[in-house]
């Protein structure tokens, strides 16, 4: 998924991310597990277009991934909020979703920490 510059730049400002303009996957590189409250309260808080908000949810489940991986959960009590996000505006998160559950794959040692949790909602 490729997210322009002219969406990730002015909500990387917003955020106060550290972005320099030459990130490759932005949402990978500015995650931060300990501010996914913060990036959901933005998320709800805010009046942002569809691309905004699939920036801005890209950048959640990869926080979300991270804080999964690095306390070594399944999930937490986060994940119905961010799950309701996305339920609600199904249409603009499904290339998102698609690429979070990596449906092609079969091997489980090549999934994120979120993948079961994103293939539920598919």
């Amino acid at each position: 998924m490729i997210l322009k510059k002219e969406i990730i730049e002015p909500l990387s400002k917003e955020l106060l991310l550290p972005y320099t303009g030459i990130e490759q996957d932005w949402d990978i590189e500015m995650a931060d597990s300990s501010r996914i409250d913060e990036f959901i309260k933005f998320y709800k808080d805010r009046s942002l277009c569809d691309n905004q908000k699939v920036a801005l949810m890209s950048l959640i489940l990869s926080s979300y991934d991270d804080f999964l991986n690095n306390n070594n959960l399944e999930v937490d009590k986060r994940w119905n909020e961010i799950k309701s996000i996305i339920k609600s505006e199904r249409l603009i998160f499904v290339d998102l979703v698609e690429y979070w559950s990596l449906s092609n794959e079969i091997v489980q040692d090549n999934f994120f920490r979120i993948t079961p949790l994103l293939r539920k909602l598919k």
